[in-house]
């Protein structure tokens, strides 16, 4: 939750914070709609900022901006960005693109390596419960109106 939401000041609903002695309540406008800034990637310099996705079902119902399950194994299986997103540079960084030798079509932050050996079954009830989540609108490279 913490990586898909804005931050941890925005993970849990008002006076809903259990960090707080609070009983725990989740920010439901928040909960895995992306938009973490983890800074540049891979340090400072003229590097893109590594923003978080927004993990919640869109109009089709399918989660991550619409993935079937087929690519949303792909992309847990080989941490392959299907948006292409922060492409290899092929020149000098521009602050779009990630230098080599980090692998510009790959999730820089996403800790894929992790989830590569789930098995399908774990992989579909994953995908199951995104898809179960409401849409919020918003995220990087989302259409407008994503949840319409």
């Amino acid at each position: 939750m913490a990586c898909h939401s804005t931050g941890p000041a925005n993970e849990y609903a008002a006076n809903g914070n259990p960090y707080f002695g609070q009983k725990q309540v989740v920010n439901v406008n928040t909960y895995l709609g992306g938009g973490r800034d983890f800074g540049p990637f891979p340090g400072p310099g003229p590097f893109p900022h590594i923003i978080s996705r927004n993990l919640t079902a869109d109009k089709t119902g399918r989660p991550e901006g619409g993935n079937t399950f087929a690519t949303f194994k792909a992309i847990m299986r080989t941490g392959i960005d299907t948006d292409n997103v922060h492409p290899t540079c092929t020149g000098a960084p521009d602050g779009k693109c990630i230098p080599p030798p980090f692998h510009g079509d790959l999730l820089q932050i996403m800790p894929w390596p992790v989830y590569q050996n789930m098995t399908d079954h774990d992989l579909r009830a994953i995908y199951e419960y995104l898809s179960a989540i409401p849409c919020l609108e918003g995220g990087p490279g989302e259409p407008a109106n994503r949840c319409n």
